[in-house]
């Protein structure tokens, strides 16, 4: 059973300016979560993170940050990604 909040959500979802800045928010807000849960489960502070990426702390913080609107650069995620050790993967899907 839909909450009445998950009803008002899908209602608006059908207004395409709704759509584009929700998904816009969402991507931020996963982009958020998987670099800080990445960089916690490896046991690196946000200072080493910034350093390993040629950028200061705070930007790692707003980058970690789902209140932050700001979206990301290209470059600077495949900087962290590859601190991070890991692989930048863009898909695009319906």
């Amino acid at each position: 059973m839909k909450s009445d909040l998950d009803k008002h959500i899908e209602k608006q979802l059908r207004n395409k300016e709704f759509k584009l800045y929700f998904d816009k928010s969402d991507a931020k807000r996963k982009i958020a979560q998987e670099i800080a849960l990445i960089r916690k489960a490896q046991h690196i502070s946000q200072a080493q993170l910034a350093k390993e990426v040629s950028t200061s702390q705070q930007v790692i913080s707003r980058l970690e940050s789902p209140e932050d609107k700001r979206m990301p650069s290209m470059e600077l995620l495949d900087r962290v990604a590859r601190a991070l050790k890991r692989k930048l993967v863009i898909s695009l899907q319906p």
